[in-house]
């Protein structure tokens, strides 16, 4: 073999080394890429001070934007010195962010700032991130603490935004407002900084406030979701004519919950006392397929019951007694708007199932459905044995299908209850009179006519009593 032959079968060789060195590194920077792709979903963030504190850290994820080969070759120096500076673990703790392991992404960040050596705002900006970090994990006081060290160091408009959903976080609407309040001062464009502020004027109460931002967001954007949460802000100041309008503005843009703005107009018109209104809001929601319909029919029953539609109140409230006899959870309406700038959590009422349950036995006693409306009513009475009307009406109930004896003693732990005394008497002096207790009955009657104020039970009570007594009227038919 030649030289020039040896020469040439060296070159090869030092080719396909050079070529195995660009593959493995190709295939090492392909891989890391793909790990150290950004994996924040911000719509997983379980509330708006998390989706705050991850837009942050997304958007100063410089590690994400550099050249592949760079990054590839700055973290293996970066493992191979140990991460003795601080521009060491800041980067490993960019990777860390972007392959959402935010645990780590904090330990490095606290090594960085111990080594750190530059200036404020290098310093100031990892005390801000992390505090983005802990405002991800849920650790509030500890998100506070930080934002808070950053803030001392350097002005960051980015962490009053986060500091503020997280003091709204922790119970303090007053210093997440003034948070807000700075963050749009020094805004350039204040518009564009709302969607993640506006949710705290209304957290705060101000909700004149809130709507006047909402409008200067659905005039920039033109997004329809924004109208959903103006019209939340309308029924909280009792403007109900703009809320509606707002969400039949919404539902002509094709909003995708139509029917959890229907829920959240009837809560509105429960707060105004029209619950003809509610009642309607309510049952469009149903038709509409509101996602959780049984957690609806509480506010149905309600409003039926105070309505008089007694046939529509049996008809929910039976349902849901059916569940809570099954041993299942009953529940009241917490409307989530999930496409809305701050989730709205709408609600009015907690589930009162001794309520529930007197309710609907009222409606199937109107309904002479006696039987049933004794079951609904000792349900309520299981929940709270200290409700006089309830048992009362269950007496009343009672009676009329002549369990005279049992309706005795819901008259007595009625009146002991403290409920109106004349109608429990009056409900007692039948049943005595009934099972042949002359002497009870008389008494009661008596009280009746001596104490009680209602006309119509004292012409009964009159009526009665003279039969008991064999007397009859000195004129008959006059």
């Amino acid at each position: 073999m030649n030289d020039k032959t040896r020469k040439g079968r060296a070159g090869t060789i030092a080719l396909r080394a050079l070529a195995g060195i660009l593959i493995v590194a190709m295939l090492g920077t392909m891989l890391l890429y793909r790990r150290t792709d950004v994996a924040i979903d911000l719509k997983a963030m379980d509330n708006r001070g998390a989706q705050v504190a991850a837009q942050q850290l997304t958007t100063l994820d410089t590690y994400a934007g550099a050249p592949r080969l760079q990054r590839m070759s700055t973290y293996a120096r970066s493992l191979l010195s140990g991460m003795k500076r601080s521009a060491d673990c800041d980067r490993a703790a960019q990777i860390a962010i972007a392959q959402a392991d935010f645990e780590g992404a904090l330990a490095y960040t606290e090594r960085a700032i111990e080594l750190y050596e530059g200036g404020d705002e290098g310093l100031a900006a990892l005390n801000a991130r992390m505090g983005y970090l802990h405002t991800l994990l849920g650790n509030y006081k500890d998100a506070l603490n930080w934002l808070d060290k950053g803030l001392a160091i350097v002005e960051i408009p980015e962490a009053r935004l986060t500091r503020a959903q997280v003091r709204l976080n922790l119970g303090d609407p007053k210093g997440a407002l003034t948070d807000a309040e700075a963050c749009i001062a020094r805004a350039e464009v204040p518009w564009q900084m709302l969607p993640n502020l506006v949710n705290i004027y209304e957290a705060a109460g101000d909700y004149e406030t809130a709507t006047a931002f909402y409008t200067t967001l659905i005039e920039a954007t033109g997004e329809p979701e924004y109208m959903l949460n103006r019209a939340y802000c309308y029924t909280s100041l009792g403007s109900m004519a703009e809320a509606e309008a707002d969400c039949a503005r919404y539902a002509e843009a094709d909003g995708a919950e139509t029917a959890q703005a229907e829920v959240m107009l009837g809560i509105g018109w429960m707060r105004e006392g029209s619950f003809d209104k509610a009642g309607e809001c309510f049952g469009r929601a149903l038709e509409q397929g509101y996602l959780d319909p049984e957690a609806l029919y509480y506010y149905v029953v309600l409003c039926a019951y105070v309505t008089g539609d007694e046939t529509r109140a049996c008809e929910y409230g039976d349902r849901m007694i059916e569940r809570i006899r099954a041993g299942g959870e009953a529940r009241s309406a917490d409307v989530q708007l999930e496409d809305t700038t701050g989730r709205l959590n709408v609600s009015l009422l907690p589930l009162d199932e001794s309520s529930l349950c007197m309710m609907t036995g009222a409606c199937h006693m109107r309904l002479e459905q006696y039987d049933v409306a004794v079951d609904c009513l000792t349900i309520c009475l299981e929940c709270n044995p200290q409700d006089g009307f309830a048992r009362y009406l269950r007496a009343s109930c009672l009676l009329a299908s002549k369990h005279f004896e049992e309706a005795i003693v819901d008259f007595d732990a009625a009146i002991a209850a403290g409920e109106d005394e004349e109608k429990c008497r009056y409900g007692r002096a039948v049943c005595r009179s009934q099972l042949g207790d002359e002497a009870g009955a008389l008494e009661d009657f008596d009280w009746v006519m001596l104490h009680g104020t209602d006309d119509s039970l004292f012409a009964e009570a009159t009526k009665l009593m003279k039969a008991l007594l064999g007397e009859t009227d000195e004129v008959e038919g006059t």
